[in-house]
């Protein structure tokens, strides 16, 4: 369950940055994500918790920062769910 959400808003932030999502590496486990551009952000999962880091600055100038707060929200609702 933990690992579909990670892969669901994986896809979600790929679907709305379009080319700003230049980079996407998996762990061979998909427990793990790092995505990147001109920032980047590691998100992983485990049997206790969801973890998330990042570097959005890269994009604030980009598009006045509509994208980056986009992103942040996904990032941060995926994280607040509860793993069953």
């Amino acid at each position: 369950m933990a690992r579909q959400r990670l892969a669901t808003t994986v896809d979600e932030v790929r679907r709305r940055g379009g080319a700003l999502v230049q980079h996407v590496t998996w762990s061979a486990d998909h427990t793990q994500v790092r995505l990147g551009g001109r920032y980047w952000v590691a998100m992983r999962v485990d049997a206790q918790a969801e973890h998330g880091a990042g570097d959005l600055a890269g994009l604030g100038g980009l598009l006045g920062g509509p994208l980056v707060q986009r992103i942040t929200q996904l990032v941060q609702h995926a994280f607040q769910r509860q793993l069953p």
